[in-house]
């Protein structure tokens, strides 16, 4: 079903992507986590210090989260129609200035 399963695996300081791979035991520190459909599988995995960047459909239901809790569901980084990707906070701080 899945591209890729990894099991067990440590990243570091990696960009991942989590669509289309499934991700069983596995460690994440320092990464770029990036999703866009949702379609992964992710069982007893840790994350430390990583930064989660919301693309496609994944930033839309992100979105919509936020329009029903008036909070970010997360703290992410947030994708930009440009295709730059800009923490949230620094963008928050951008609009105020203007």
């Amino acid at each position: 079903m899945y591209k890729t399963n990894y099991q067990n695996k440590t990243f570091q300081k990696e960009i991942v992507e989590l669509d289309n791979h499934s991700f069983k035991n596995c460690t994440f520190k320092e990464c770029m986590i990036i999703i866009q459909k949702g379609e992964t599988e992710l069982k007893n995995c840790e994350f430390t210090g990583c930064q989660l960047i919301l693309k496609d459909n994944a930033l839309t239901i992100g979105k919509i989260i936020k329009m029903f809790t008036r909070e970010s569901p997360l703290k992410v980084v947030d994708y930009d129609e440009d295709g730059s990707f800009r923490p949230v906070e620094k963008r928050k701080d951008a609009s105020n200035t203007k």
